[in-house]
Formats: structure tokens, C-alpha cells, sequence
């Protein structure tokens, strides 16, 4: 069980973090480089309980001593990468990202970001270029995960020293049925937090324990060694942001890892030997800042970027972040983990790391406080403020990302009032919210709202590769609708086109790409109208082309010499017309076939000569490339004011 440095283990350690940044810069082949931090998980697991494992044997284990090694370890290279990243957000970013910046800040020098970004977002959603401390998330596991694992050794230690198989076994058993089932019904838990990533860390505590078997031949060594490499190969390649994860996908890399330093614990192994190839070894050794430093810099790049990046810049990237992360192995992190390390007393060296905490997690929470320091750039943050990154919000409106078994609706207008209305639908439908309440109060009424991302509002239809229920859910808005008789008209709304699109999947089913499409939609139309219900099919707006809009006006605004908002940012008419051409004739044989009301929104977003509009006096028309900002849902209402008045007369 005696510690012995083990090279192959930093060759490990390089393939690990290469995939990591080989799949952030977006190399093909690499789709699945995300598992890179499950075989750091493994590998951490296992050095950390042989050293912990080998004290309490010898009697010399101390939570002090271990403490002051994990501060040795993490914090050199942590804080540069945490000024870096407010140095240049403050000079970057707008006040809206500035001010979760902040927030990062704080999670990550108290080492919670991991549930700070599972409360704000996924790993893989599209705001994550706004967000250059995502990757953290790993660090808070292992970190949270070390503050009870020492205390959880010593205990069974005292119970008996043979008994930590046992314990270590059914506590990761308990993880790993934790995050398979969890990966179903609450995603992005299971993803960032510990009781689901626990397993991972105890694969590796498991082999420490060295109870396994040891291979007797250099040849099993070798095929144990090159099967683990092909499971992580084989996790890298056909694993892709769409893979349900962790859960049982994740064992795929755990074992693969677990099997190489399982084949390498006498060093003979072909595998351990290519491991130890000298160039992959330093990239083992610089492996944890390569990891620290290239995310930012890719979401800083990306920032300013409108693009994917192209092979100069990926290469830039690239070099910038090793040349970064070998100065900071020889200059920071070293120094202070070396025979004469700096800060050589235990209690200085606590202190030193309690205050540049609190004065680190000091500057996320002035970041936050004053709302994202928009003081910095007043007049670029006011027109940023006037339009682009209101949307919703659940303090206005209620939840309106409902959970598919258990219905809270939102409500706009006039709340006091019973409700009439029903606005069901996914994000799209969320965007129109602000102009629904506008019209609602101004007709004096009241509705519901039941929406949730990625979920059309199409019965009997189930995204395969969605983790949500949708069917589930749109049962459910049915028996609630069933349950309010004072609801008289239901209005649907949604990114059409995209279900149309993606259940061409279909196709070899149906001869018809949209069969199923159109089978949902009218299964939901017909269900309504069989429950006396008026239904109001609402079109989709037209996408904005390859901009996320916030950005390039704010960029716009900040650096005009270098950005310009292009006028092919927004489609034209025609174009609109025949990138939803299948779901407007789908629309239309409903419209002809049954009594129902359709609403063009998209009408008003565009000019008399057919251009489409992006802005309008001067305030941006949307959030993103594809929902309204709260001014472009302003703006579409008007779409809806004859429906509104004919519903305020049904009062």
C-alpha cells in the first residue's frame, strides 16, 4: 500500500486533459473528451487513499497535514486563473455576465460551484461561453468530497482495519445507482453534485485498498492495460454532449481508467510503459493548470469569436495555455510544494489561505452586489439593459420551467382575475410571456402558464434523446385543462420547425419525414377541441443566422472599429418562408380541416421590403438567436390584440 511515484499515472493524467481540451476547442473525434475528468476522478481516488491509508498505518496521518497538502496542491495555480478571468471580464464582459462572473467567482474560492452552475445551468447549454469558471465544478466535487472521505477512513479504521472494502464497496454501489437513476429524472443533479460523482472517486479508493488479485503475467497486464485505453478511446469518440451522463455511460471511462492503473501497479505492463513517454508525462505534470487555464481562454475567445474556431486559432489557444501552465508549474506551484516551500509554517500557511479566500470571494460579492459593475461602461449597459437580457422571470410570472409530473403554473394579466387563457408550449412559448402579460391587462384578463424547454406541446411524441417526459407532461396539461373549466381558450406555441426537423429521425418508419409531427399536433388540436376549447396555433419567429444577439451588440457597442452588426444577421422573408415551409402547410390543411385560429407573430419582424428585423428604434428584437428579448415579445403582441379583445368579450 506504500505510496511509489508512479510515471504511468501521469501519462494517464496527460490523456486525460488532452481529451478535455481537445473536446472544449472542438477538434472532431472528440465529441465525448468531456470523460477526461471522469479518469481524473479515478486517478485522484486512488493517490489520494493510498497516501491517507499508508499514514494511518504507519500512525502518522494528520487532517492538518492532509489539509495543508490539498492547500499546496490547489491554491497556487487556482487564484491566478481566478484574477486572470476578473481582470479580463471586467474589461470584457457586459454587467449581466460580469455579475455571474461574480457569482463564479465566489462558488469557486468556496469551492461550491459545482452547485452554483447545477442552479444556473447544464455543462453543456449555450451560455456556458459566458461562463469561464464552469470547469471548476470538478475541483468543488473533489474538494467537497475530501472534506469528509479522511474523517470516513479514520472511522472505519477504529471499526477495524479489514472493513474498508465493504464500506468503500456499498458507499459507491449506493453513488453509482444514485447517478443511473438520477440521470433520468434530475439530470444536471446528477451531473455536478457529489452523491452521484462519489463512485467515481471510490473506484480509484478501491484499488489502493490493493484487495484485488494481482495479474500474474505480463501478457494479462498488457490486455488489461490496452482494454482500458480502448473503453476510454471508445468514450472520446462516440460519446457526444446528446450521451445520458453519468449514470451507467459513465462506467465506460471509470473502468477503462481503473483497468490501466489496475495493469500498471508493477510497472511491467506494455500499456504503463507507453504511459511513461516523457513528453506525456509533463503534460501529466502540468496537467492540472492545463486544465485550470484553458477553459477561460477558450470562452474569452468565443466571446469575441462569432464563429467556430478555426485550426490557427484552436492552435493558438493551445499553445498560449501550455506555455501558461508550465510557467506556473516552475514559478507558482513548485514554490510552494517543494523541500523549502513558501509559507513553510502550517498556521501561516492557513492563514495566508483564509484571507486570500475571503478577499477573493469578497471581490465576486461586490461584483454581485453592484449588479455587474454596469458603472463600467454606463452607456453600452443601458442599451443592453433596454432589451436584450430581459426575458422572464419566475419572480414575476412563476415557474414556468414546469416539472413533467408535478404542474405549478405560471400566471400573467391580471392575476386577481380568473384565468381564461392557457399558454402551453417550450422556450419559445416562454419568450412570448412579457407580451401575453401586456396584452392580458390591457384587455383585463388573466392566464396560465404551463411551458418547459425543449418540450413541444405535441401528444403522444417522446424525445429520444431528452431526458425530460414530455409525454408525461402533456398528459398532464390535458387533465389539467380537464380540471379548469374556466379556461376557454388554450394557445400553442413553439420552435415548430426544429420538432419537425428532428423527427426526421423517422424516416425509415415513415414515408412522410413529418407524419409524426403532424399526427402530435393534430392529436393535441383535436384533444383541446373535444374538450370545448378554442385553440390558437401560434407560427414561429424567424432564427437570427449564426449571432447570439446580446453579444454582438454589446460587442458592437463597445468595440465599433472592430464589430458590426452584418444585415444578413436576420433572414429574409422568402427565407423564413421555406426554412418552415413543412410546417406551414401542416398548419394550414389544420386550419382548413378544423376551427381553429392562427397567429403570425413573424409578420412583425420584418420591414415592407421583406428584410428581417433584429432591431428596432435602436433596442435589440431578440435574446438570442431564436427567442424574443422582453422588447421583441412587446413587439409581437401586437400580432395578438384582436384574439385578446374577442377573449375579453367570452368574459
Amino acid at each position: 500500500m506504500a505510496l511509489k511515484y508512479r510515471a504511468d499515472i501521469d501519462g494517464l493524467r496527460a490523456i486525460a486533459v488532452l481529451v478535455v481540451i481537445m473536446f472544449h476547442v472542438g477538434i472532431p473525434g472528440f465529441s465525448g473528451g468531456f470523460v477526461g475528468v471522469d479518469v481524473f476522478f479515478v486517478i485522484s481516488g486512488f493517490l489520494i487513499t493510498t497516501i491517507i491509508l499508508n499514514e494511518i498505518k504507519e500512525g502518522k496521518f494528520s487532517i492538518a497535514r492532509f489539509y495543508e497538502r490539498r492547500i499546496r496542491r490547489i491554491f497556487p495555480a487556482l487564484f491566478p486563473v481566478i484574477i486572470f478571468t476578473f481582470l479580463v471580464g471586467f474589461y470584457l464582459f457586459d454587467f449581466v455576465s460580469f455579475k455571474e462572473l461574480g457569482e463564479s467567482i465566489i462558488g469557486t474560492t468556496l469551492f461550491y460551484s459545482n452547485i452554483l452552475f447545477w442552479l444556473q445551468a447544464g455543462y453543456f447549454d449555450v451560455t456556458s461561453i459566458r461562463k469561464p469558471l464552469l470547469h471548476t465544478w470538478s475541483l468543488a466535487v473533489e474538494e467537497q468530497f475530501y472534506i469528509f472521505f479522511p474523517l470516513l477512513l479514520l472511522s472505519i479504521n477504529r471499526v477495524g482495519k479489514n472493513s474498508y472494502l465493504p464500506w468503500l464497496l456499498g458507499i459507491g454501489l449506493l453513488s453509482l445507482f444514485t447517478s443511473i437513476y438520477g440521470i433520468y429524472t434530475h439530470p444536471s443533479v446528477t451531473f455536478f453534485l457529489v452523491p452521484s460523482r462519489a463512485w467515481e472517486l471510490l473506484a480509484g479508493s478501491i484499488l489502493a485498498l490493493e484487495v484485488i488479485p494481482v495479474l500474474t503475467s505480463n501478457l494479462q497486464r498488457t490486455l488489461f492495460g490496452f482494454a482500458g485505453f480502448c473503453l476510454i478511446c471508445y468514450s472520446v469518440a462516440f460519446y457526444t454532449e446528446a450521451t445520458l451522463f453519468p449514470g451507467a455511460n459513465a462506467l465506460v471511462p471509470v473502468i477503462g481508467s481503473s483497468m490501466i492503473i489496475y495493469s500498471g501497479m508493477d510497472g511491467h505492463s506494455i500499456m504503463s510503459k507507453l504511459l511513461r513517454f516523457k513528453p506525456l508525462v509533463y503534460i501529466g505534470l502540468i496537467s492540472y493548470p492545463l486544465y485550470l487555464w484553458h477553459w477561460p481562454i477558450i470562452v474569452f475567445a468565443k466571446y469575441l469569436i462569432f464563429r467556430e474556431l478555426n485550426f490557427l486559432e484552436i492552435s493558438i489557444i493551445i499553445i498560449i495555455t501550455f506555455i501558461i501552465s508550465a510557467l506556473s508549474l516552475k514559478f507558482v506551484e513548485r514554490p510552494f510544494r517543494g523541500i523549502q516551500p513558501i509559507i513553510p509554517n502550517r498556521k501561516k500557511l492557513f492563514a495566508f489561505s483564509g484571507v486570500l479566500m475571503f478577499f477573493a470571494s469578497m471581490i465576486g460579492v461586490v461584483i454581485y452586489v453592484q449588479d455587474g459593475m454596469r458603472w463600467r461602461y454606463p452607456e453600452t449597459n443601458n442599451v443592453v439593459e433596454s432589451g436584450i437580457w430581459e426575458w422572464h422571470q419566475s419572480s414575476i410570472y412563476g415557474e414556468l420551467e414546469q416539472l413533467s409530473n408535478n404542474l405549478q403554473p405560471g400566471k400573467c394579466g391580471i392575476v386577481s382575475t380568473k384565468p381564461s387563457f392557457l399558454l402551453w408550449g417550450d422556450s419559445h412559448a416562454m419568450a412570448l410571456v412579457p407580451g401575453f402579460d401586456k396584452n392580458a391587462k390591457k384587455y383585463g384578463l388573466s392566464g396560465f402558464i404551463l411551458t418547459h424547454s425543449s418540450c413541444p406541446p405535441l401528444l403522444g411524441i417522446d424525445d429520444s434523446n431528452s431526458p425530460y417526459d414530455e409525454p408525461e407532461f402533456n398528459n398532464n396539461v390535458i387533465i389539467f385543462i380537464k380540471a379548469h373549466p374556466e379556461i376557454k381558450t388554450v394557445i400553442l406555441a413553439a420552435a415548430w420547425s426544429q420538432y419537425d426537423r428532428l423527427i426526421e429521425r423517422e424516416k425509415e418508419v415513415y414515408t412522410d419525414a413529418s407524419f409524426l409531427f403532424k399526427k402530435g399536433l393534430y392529436k393535441t388540436v383535436n384533444a383541446l377541441l373535444s374538450l370545448n376549447r378554442k385553440v390558437i396555433l401560434v407560427t414561429d419567429i424567424p432564427y437570427l443566422k449564426n449571432y447570439e444577439s446580446p453579444r454582438i451588440f454589446y460587442l458592437k457597442l463597445r468595440f465599433p472599429k472592430y464589430y458590426s452588426v452584418p444585415e444578413s444577421i436576420s433572414p429574409t422573408f422568402v427565407e423564413y418562408m421555406k426554412m418552415n415551409n413543412s410546417t406551414r402547410l401542416i398548419f394550414n390543411e389544420i386550419e382548413n380541416s378544423l376551427k381553429i385560429t392562427i397567429i403570425h407573430p413573424e409578420l412583425m419582424l420584418f420591414d415592407n421590403n421583406g428584410r428581417g428585423l433584429y432591431q428596432l428604434n435602436t433596442i435589440p428584437l431578440y435574446r438570442n438567436t431564436d427567442h424574443l428579448s422582453t422588447y421583441g415579445s412587446y413587439i409581437v403582441s401586437q400580432a395578438f390584440d384582436q384574439s385578446f379583445k374577442k377573449m375579453s368579450l367570452l368574459q
